[in-house]
């Protein structure tokens, strides 16, 4: 219902341009010329081609933003595979370091441990 109203108000928005632009005018673009057209469909011509050329870069910078999010996210996956190996190493390495000292010294073994 929002955007309803809202084209609506664009609508009479054209509408109240066109009305108050009626003069004629030629257009030369490039080799071409367009010879008398109204004010008003180069002025909301201008403005669709601006909004066509709006969307056309916001939709390249999104794909660009997509592609750096994605590296980032297959970066932090290896980053937290190898934080996962790191910490097995480390419990094996504590795992041996207790079996050398319990080798090297029997008699300091705490009664009061679980």
């Amino acid at each position: 219902m929002l955007i309803l109203i809202f084209l609506l108000l664009v609508g009479a928005g054209f509408t109240f341009l066109s009305l108050q632009n009626t003069a004629i005018v030629s257009l030369n673009f490039l080799n071409y010329n367009f010879p008398n057209l109204p004010i008003n469909y180069v002025i909301i011509g201008s403005i669709l081609f601006g909004v066509v050329l709006a969307y056309f870069i916001s939709f390249v910078n999104s794909i660009s933003t997509s592609m750096k999010i994605r590296g980032q996210n297959n970066q932090l996956k290896q980053e937290k595979k190898e934080v996962v190996e790191l910490t097995k190493r480390v419990h094996q390495l504590e795992l041996e370091n207790v079996g050398l000292k319990i080798e090297n010294y029997p008699d300091d073994t705490d009664q009061n441990a679980l």
